[in-house]
């Protein structure tokens, strides 16, 4: 008898969350957590507060990386 397994419905993976920790965001750029925090004290990179708790939204990540693939192909085209 085969058994098979199926996801929980609890079960969320990033690309499913709506807001990412620091960590979850550096691993999705592959960069390191303390990058991000630059972008986020340089104002490049907003961040929504929960408390004490700071998250990154997926739409401002993606927001983020269109901005910085912008910006470098208006450099590289000058």
């Amino acid at each position: 008898m085969e058994t098979t397994t199926h996801p929980s419905p609890l079960t969320t993976t990033a690309a499913d969350t709506l807001l990412l920790t620091l960590d979850e965001a550096a691993r999705q750029l592959r960069c390191a957590r303390r990058s991000v925090e630059r972008h986020v004290a340089s104002h490049r990179l907003h961040v929504v507060h929960l408390g004490r708790s700071v998250r990154i939204e997926r739409r401002e990540l993606e927001r983020f990386i269109a901005h910085m693939r912008d910006s470098y192909a208006e450099v590289r085209d000058e």
